[in-house]
């Protein structure tokens, strides 16, 4: 008498459609949101300030380049409060360095997690944005407070700063989409990201205003979507000037591109990642 093994083959799902990994994703929600309050936990675990670090990080560069810039170099702040500008435009920079280098090193540093559970793997690399929201959003509660504390003018449309986070938090998790199977296979990935990530802090206008820029090639920073998140949250915080709608249409543009040719990667390379972490 012989007995019958049933075996079942699982296959990575390689041609999911869109919608099928948004159900995939919402259905495993509560997964996502424990995987982001252990990142929070960890980030902050065994610190004496603890989450009073966010503050500080961004308190303590704004100092330093206003410093080098202002009291130094003395470059033209066209009537702006510098040490503002500058905090702004950190904040907004810190988060979206940090969504795009712990994204995309997501995949390695949670291999035990990713060879031993299954689940979609498309969740790995959105913990960052999710959990790095928490300190985006204190950071910007500090910009406020010592807008007021300077006795600048904190404009209405501060109500839309979370809408800018959203927006930061989409186009980063967009790049790390590809960042992340990309640096599972190959490891210089990760080594070259942070050296990336400097040159792209310094070739946009985060802590020097645009109009340093060269006239000739300044159309190129407005186009810049790291030019266009930062000036969008300085619009809607300090009431500057508000990012032009070139520049609006190609951020919306370069992020949905990114976010569809980096969920076709992630699908693609997804099945031989368990082989390759």
């Amino acid at each position: 008498m012989t007995t019958k093994i049933a075996i079942r083959i699982i296959k990575p799902h390689s041609e999911r459609s869109f919608a099928a990994d948004v159900a995939s994703i919402w259905a495993n929600r509560d997964l996502l949101l424990v995987l982001a309050r252990r990142e929070i936990s960890i980030r902050y675990r065994q610190t004496i300030v603890g989450l009073l670090w966010v503050v500080l990080q961004p308190l303590v560069t704004t100092a330093i380049f206003t410093t080098v810039f202002v009291v130094f170099v003395r470059i033209p702040t066209q009537g702006e409060s510098y040490p503002l500008f500058a905090f702004a435009g950190l904040a907004v920079w810190q988060y979206f360095n940090r969504i795009v280098i712990d994204g995309g090193n997501s995949l390695v540093t949670n291999a035990a997690l990713i060879t031993k559970v299954s689940f979609p793997r498309l969740i790995i690399p959105m913990v960052s944005p999710l959990a790095a929201a928490v300190d985006c959003m204190i950071a910007l509660l500090a910009l406020v407070v010592t807008t007021l504390l300077m006795g600048a003018h904190v404009s209405w449309t501060v109500v839309f700063a979370p809408v800018v986070v959203f927006a930061v938090a989409l186009f980063g998790y967009a790049i790390a989409l590809w960042l992340a199977p990309l640096n599972a296979v190959y490891r210089d990935v990760g080594i070259t990201l942070p050296f990336v990530m400097q040159v792209a802090m310094y070739m946009s206008p985060i802590v020097y205003p645009s109009s340093l820029v060269p006239e000739k090639i300044r159309w190129l920073f407005s186009l810049n979507p790291i030019a266009v998140m930062v000036d969008a949250m300085r619009w809607v915080v300090l009431g500057t000037n508000a990012p032009s709608p070139a520049g609006l249409a190609a951020f919306g543009v370069i992020t949905a591109l990114l976010f569809w040719s980096g969920t076709r990667v992630f699908r693609r390379m997804e099945g031989t990642l368990v082989d390759q972490i």
